[in-house]
């Protein structure tokens, strides 16, 4: 039985091509938890022209995943990675910095970075793309 858990998901449109996504996760990531997200995320995607989404993913108090949450996000990268155009992953050990190397080796078009303090991140977030 997971202890308490889940991710508190924001998402707003800066125009219709780009999207900011904030998820903050807590505890492990159950399966139920990541296909909320991953639902919420899809239908803010619909009606947008070729979006290009800006995340930033706290997992601070993030604790580790529910075997099928992890094969999920796995799909759901497989399907949307290419429209990530730079995330943000803030944490406080190993564990999730090399998170970040992965991440960053199966986005290949996405800008991937870990951050020790989410002011850094944010301020990574806004600056232009290259």
């Amino acid at each position: 039985m997971l202890e308490a858990h889940g991710m508190s998901v924001e998402m707003s449109k800066q125009d219709n091509h780009t999207l900011w996504l904030t998820i903050k996760i807590y505890g492990d990531i159950a399966y139920d938890d990541f296909r909320e997200m991953e639902q919420q995320l899809e239908q803010a995607l619909e009606d947008m022209d070729s979006p290009r989404i800006k995340a930033l993913v706290d997992m601070i108090d993030f604790n580790g995943w529910e075997a099928k949450a992890l094969w999920e996000d796995i799909q759901f990268t497989r399907k949307h990675g290419d429209e990530f155009s730079k995330l943000a992953i803030v944490g406080v050990d190993l564990r999730e910095k090399l998170m970040a190397m992965v991440v960053d080796w199966f986005l290949l078009s996405s800008q991937v970075q870990y951050f020790e303090h989410l002011q850094d991140a944010r301020a990574w977030l806004e600056q232009d793309e290259p």
